[in-house]
C-alpha cells in the first residue's frame, strides 16, 4: 500500500463506513471521549489526546471536527454536521480530557430520532440509519429508499462480515515483505507500518459498527412489534369494556322495567325477544265420580260388617265356573 492511498484499502470504499457519532474512534467503546479533531486521510475522529498520538505516529494532517469544511472530505455516509450537543461535548472535553462522556445505553432513547424526538420505526437504506416517520415524509430522507426495520435487519444480516483474522494475516505478510526489502528506509517502513495498522483499526471499527448496528435493528423491530401488539390488546380491551358497560346498562334498565312496569323504547327489542315469564300454577279441586266415591266408601267399611262379607261372597259365587 503506497502513501498516496493512505490507510484506505482498495477492496473497501468510503461508502461502507458508518456515520460518525461525534465520539473518538480510538477511545474504548464503553467510555468514548467526544471528537475534537479529524484526520483528512483516515477520516477518523479523535479526542485531543489520541489526535496528538495519531499525528505524531503517522504525520497525517488533522482538522477540527466541528469545522464545516470536513464535509468535502467525508464519505457519503459520514455525518459531518456537528450538533450543538456535540460542540458542547467537545468544549467540555478540551477542559477535562479525562472525564468520560456520558453514553445512553437505554434502547428506546438510543433509537429515537435525534432531530424530531420520535421513535425510530423506519430505515433509510441509502444512509443506513434508523429514522422516524417525519424524516421519511418531510425530512432529509424523503427522496431515499425507505424500508421497514425487519427488512433492514434481514438485509444487514445477509451481508458478509469482515474476516478480521484473514485481513490481519494479510497485513502481517505485507509488513514482513516490506521489512526485508532493501529499498525501504526506516522512515518509509515506519510510515507503512502505521498505515497498515490504521487500516486494521478501520476494519475492526467497521465490523464493530456492523455488529452493533444489527443489534440495534433487532431491538428496534422487536420493540416495534411489541408496541403494535400492546396497541391491539388495548383496543380490544377498550372494545370489551364498552360492551360490558352496555350490557350492564341494559340489565339495569330491565330491572327498572320489572319494578315500574313501563319499558322505554330502547328496550322494546329486548323485551320482545325475552321469553314470557310463566304464571304461577293454580291448584283447582277436581270433581269426583259418584261411583268412585261409593267404591272408596265400601273399601273403608269395617270387617265386622256381615253385609259386606255377603256382598263379597255373592261376587265370588257369580264369577264361579
Amino acid at each position: 500500500m503506497d502513501a498516496s492511498r493512505g490507510c484506505w484499502d482498495s477492496s473497501f470504499i468510503e461508502d461502507d463506513l458508518p456515520q460518525m457519532d461525534g465520539t473518538c474512534d480510538a477511545c474504548e467503546p464503553d467510555e468514548p471521549q467526544s471528537a475534537v479533531w479529524m484526520c483528512t486521510l483516515c477520516h477518523f475522529a479523535f479526542c485531543s489526546s489520541h489526535a496528538d498520538k495519531h499525528s505524531q505516529s503517522t504525520g497525517h494532517q488533522l482538522q477540527p471536527y466541528s469545522s464545516p469544511d470536513p464535509q468535502a472530505e467525508c464519505g457519503p455516509l459520514k455525518d459531518c454536521q456537528v450538533s450543538e450537543n456535540a460542540a458542547e461535548g467537545a468544549e467540555a472535553t478540551s477542559n477535562d480530557e479525562h472525564k468520560p462522556a456520558k453514553r445512553d445505553t437505554v434502547t428506546v432513547e438510543r433509537l429515537k430520532c435525534k432531530e424530531h424526538g420520535q421513535e425510530g420505526s423506519l430505515y433509510c437504506k441509502h444512509d443506513q440509519r434508523i429514522i422516524c416517520v417525519l424524516c421519511a415524509v418531510q425530512g432529509e430522507h424523503r427522496e431515499h429508499e425507505i424500508i421497514t426495520l425487519k427488512e433492514a435487519y434481514l438485509w444487514q444480516k445477509s451481508k458478509e462480515g469482515i474476516d478480521l483474522l484473514e485481513r490481519t494475516h494479510e497485513i502481517s505478510e505485507k509488513i514482513k515483505a516490506k521489512w526485508i526489502s532493501p529499498d525501504m528506509s526506516v522512515e518509509e517502513l515506519e510510515q507503512y507500518v502505521n498505515q497498515q495498522f490504521d487500516e486494521l483499526h478501520r476494519l475492526v471499527r467497521l465490523e464493530e459498527w456492523r455488529v452493533l448496528h444489527l443489534v440495534d435493528l433487532k431491538e428496534a423491530f422487536l420493540t416495534a412489534q411489541a408496541a403494535e401488539k400492546i396497541t391491539e390488546i388495548s383496543v380490544h380491551t377498550e372494545k370489551l369494556q364498552e360492551e360490558m358497560d352496555s350490557i350492564t346498562q341494559q340489565l339495569s334498565e330491565l330491572d327498572q322495567v320489572e319494578q315500574d312496569g313501563v319499558a322505554p323504547m330502547s328496550l322494546a327489542p329486548l323485551l320482545a325477544a325475552r321469553p314470557p315469564r310463566p304464571p304461577e300454577a293454580l291448584v283447582e279441586p277436581m270433581p269426583l265420580n259418584p261411583d268412585l266415591r261409593l267404591r272408596a266408601a265400601n273399601q273403608r267399611r269395617a270387617p265386622e260388617d256381615p253385609s259386606g262379607d255377603e256382598d263379597r261372597e255373592d261376587a265370588y259365587i257369580g264369577h264361579a265356573p
